[in-house]
C-alpha cells in the first residue's frame, strides 16, 4: 500500500496545486508529504524521539528555505539497546506501512549509534524511484527540546487560504519533540569545524547556509554561551566530534575556514543550487560564521 491509498489522482492534483502556488517543484511538495506522513506516525510512539537538523529548520521553524530531504532524529537521553532494536523496528514498520522499500537493510544495525535508512518509493512525478533518508544518532542526547508544531507544505497551503482537502490528511501539523534552535545552531558550528578537520567539504557547506539564518534568532549571550560547554563536553566523548577536544580553539578554527575558503567550491556547485533564496557564499559567511568568529562564546571556559 503507498502513502496516498486509493486517491492518487487527489493526490497527483493537491501536490501540483501546491507547487505551482508556492514556486517549488512536485517532487519536493510530495516528499515533504510523505515526511509528514512519516513524522505523524513516528510522533504516536512512546520511545522518547526528538526532530531535528536541518529539515526541523524548515518544517518546524520556518527558519531556512533550502531543499533538504533527511529526516534527523535523536533521543532526549541516551537510548537503551531494547530502545534501540525497537526505534529500528518503528523506523522500518511506518516506512513499509508507507509504501516505502528500505534499500540498505545490511548496513542498519540496531547496536550502531548512528545510522542512515535509504528508503525509496515511486513518486507520480519522476519515472525512476525517488528517496527519502532517515538517520538516527544517539552518540548524544538531544537537548534543550521542546513540543512544537511540525508543518508540511499542504498544511501550510490549507491554512493559509482556508482550504479544507476533499481527502483525509492528518499529517498536515504535527506535534512532536523538537531540538532547540540554540541546539540545532551549536550542532552545526561544531559540524564545520569536524568537517574541515576531517577534510571533508563535499555536501556539507549548507551548515554555513544554516548558521547564517540561525543567527537571526540565536543570541550570543551568556545563556548560549553555557549551552555551548555542556555541549562540548557531551560531543568531547566520541571520536567522530574531534573538534570538540580541548587541543581545537573553535574561533581560530572558524577563521581559518574563512580564509581558506574551504567550503566556498561546495557552497557554489551544491549549496547554492538546493537554495530558494539569493544567499551567495560570502554573504552566508559574513553574516554567519564570521560573527561567530569575533565573540568568544565558542571558547572554551570550564
Amino acid at each position: 500500500m503507498n502513502w496516498y491509498k486509493e486517491h492518487y489522482n487527489d493526490w497527483k492534483e493537491i501536490i501540483e496545486t501546491v507547487a505551482r502556488e508556492f514556486g517549488r517543484n512536485e517532487q519536493m511538495v510530495e516528499k515533504d508529504t510523505i515526511q509528514s506522513c512519516f513524522l505523524y506516525e513516528l510522533s504516536k510512539s512512546e520511545l522518547p524521539f526528538v526532530f531535528k537538523g536541518g529539515t526541523s529548520l524548515s518544517k518546524a521553524y520556518n527558519l531556512i528555505d533550502r531543499f533538504s530531504e533527511d529526516i534527523d532524529l535523536s533521543m532526549n537521553r541516551r537510548p537503551t539497546q531494547s530502545e534501540r532494536a525497537k526505534s529500528k523496528d518503528l523506523i522500518v514498520s511506518i516506512a513499509e506501512n508507507l509504501g516505502l522499500t528500505l534499500g540498505n537493510p545490511e548496513e542498519i544495525k540496531s547496536r550502531y549509534d548512528y545510522n542512515k535508512y535509504v528508503f525509496r518509493y515511486d513518486s507520480m512525478f519522476a519515472e525512476i524511484p525517488l528517496e527519502i533518508i532517515i538517520e538516527t544518532s544517539y552518540y548524544q542526547s538531544a537537548y534543550p527540546v521542546e513540543k512544537h508544531s511540525v508543518g508540511s507544505f499542504i498544511g501550510k497551503f490549507c491554512s493559509e487560504r482556508g482550504i479544507i482537502l476533499p481527502i483525509p490528511f492528518e499529517a498536515a501539523e504535527v506535534i512532536m519533540n523538537v531540538q532547540s534552535i540554540n541546539r540545532t545552531f551549536i550542532d552545526k558550528v561544531f559540524a564545520i569545524c569536524d568537517y574541515k578537520i576531517q577534510n571533508m567539504p563535499d555536501r556539507d557547506s549548507r551548515h554555513l547556509y544554516d548558521i547564517c539564518k540561525l543567527l537571526g534568532q540565536v543570541r550570543l549571550d551568556q545563556q548560549l554561551d553555557k549551552l555551548i560547554d555542556e555541549v562540548r563536553d557531551d560531543r568531547m566523548r566520541s571520536k567522530n566530534n574531534p573538534s570538540a577536544q580541548l587541543e581545537y580553539n573553535i574561533p581560530e578554527m572558524l577563521q581559518e575556514i574563512i580564509h581558506s575558503r574551504f567550503y566556498e567550491p561546495d557552497y557554489k556547485d551544491i549549496t547554492q543550487k538546493l537554495l530558494y533564496e539569493n544567499i551567495s557564499y560570502d554573504y552566508a559567511i559574513e553574516h554567519g560564521i564570521a560573527m561567530v568568529a569575533e565573540c568568544d562564546v565558542f571558547e572554551y571556559k570550564k
